[in-house]
């Protein structure tokens, strides 16, 4: 399959790529090529199908990089991401991704974490028939074979050479717990991988060990603008300038989605977590609650959670436990 490459940057010269594959938003992944000098780097891999693995590979071909010897970085391990690395990669591959993120997937896999998801969306008073299928899907596949390829775990501050270029790496959690941006000071180009897009709202992960998922993404929103960004190639959609608006309209659509939730409660305490949820105004074409496709409903059952445990912790409401294990929530006020 041709590829679709768009070179977006010169001096260092930079190429999107997209790798088609249809989601429930999206219908490709942004991947990058960088090179300066005889050194590449690749940004991300896309997701593992057939057609994708033959469009990154025409253009990498196109691209002439040397697979052998690039350097290949994944913002985060998620499918559509990490998704081609054992197609594209080749054995004794170079391949940084995030310490945090490869701990939270390895752990995501254990029976403990299917276990403490289980409990966690009980406590939510999600029905017993759904538990098991809501908790399998929290669980992170692995993407790839660490074993064949020279891995290096990365951390906030890290940096990556590619010709007389030093990127930095920047811990951008919110999205995933490890989630990884890239970023080139001289230029102010940042690889933003899923931490802002235009398409959709990337959705924010339920962090383990009940940590405020919102929170580190509010707070990792602004440390990416603290860094005065200039160009933004993140991973879906079209490549836009008015990035800066898109970082405000993220953080309040949060926001509001918070009020929405506290407002709910107000109005209607001892709630369980499951009603709230299924209350709110999401963003899709259906009217039914049962009527969502299964991920889709996945992802929002968890971003609800993501929001009551957020004002829960800014002690805007409060869950209590009247002695059955489920969690009815009121107003703090």
């Amino acid at each position: 399959m041709s590829a679709v490459i768009e070179q977006v940057f010169s001096d260092p010269d930079i190429y999107k790529i997209e790798v088609p594959f249809e989601n429930l938003s999206t219908s490709a992944t942004n991947c990058y090529v960088m090179k300066d000098g005889g050194d590449v780097l690749v940004v991300d891999t896309g997701a593992p199908t057939d057609e994708g693995a033959a469009a990154l590979s025409d253009a990498l071909d196109k691209l002439e990089v040397d697979r052998d010897h690039a350097t290949w970085f994944l913002t985060h391990l998620h499918m559509d991401h990490a998704g081609l690395v054992d197609q594209v990669v080749p054995w004794g591959g170079f391949v940084l991704y995030g310490a945090t993120e490869a701990a939270t997937v390895r752990a995501s896999r254990t029976g403990m974490f299917l276990d403490s998801l289980r409990r966690e969306y009980r406590r939510q008073g999600v029905p017993i028939g759904s538990l098991s299928v809501a908790a399998r899907l929290g669980i992170e596949v692995q993407m790839f074979d660490p074993d064949r390829l020279r891995s290096c775990l990365m951390r906030d501050g890290d940096e990556v050479a590619v010709g007389r270029y030093t990127l930095r790496v920047i811990e951008t959690p919110g999205h995933t717990t490890g989630h990884l941006a890239l970023y080139e000071p001289s230029n102010g180009i940042l690889f933003g991988g899923d931490h802002a897009l235009f398409v959709i709202s990337p959705s924010i992960a339920l962090f383990p060990g009940q940590k405020d998922g919102l929170q580190a993404y509010f707070d990792s929103m602004q440390k990416v603008r603290d860094l005065h960004v200039k160009h933004l190639f993140h991973s879906h959609g079209p490549v836009r300038d008015d990035f800066e608006d898109r970082f405000t309209w993220l953080v309040d659509h949060h926001r509001k989605r918070l009020d929405e939730a506290a407002g709910i409660i107000e109005r209607i305490p001892h709630l369980t977590g499951y009603k709230i949820i299924r209350t709110l105004k999401w963003n899709v074409p259906f009217d039914d609650w049962d009527d969502v496709p299964i991920m889709q409903r996945y992802i929002m059952l968890t971003q609800g959670v993501v929001y009551l445990n957020h004002l829960v912790d800014t002690g805007r409401i409060v869950a209590k436990n009247y002695g059955d294990g489920i969690l009815l929530y009121e107003s703090a006020k």
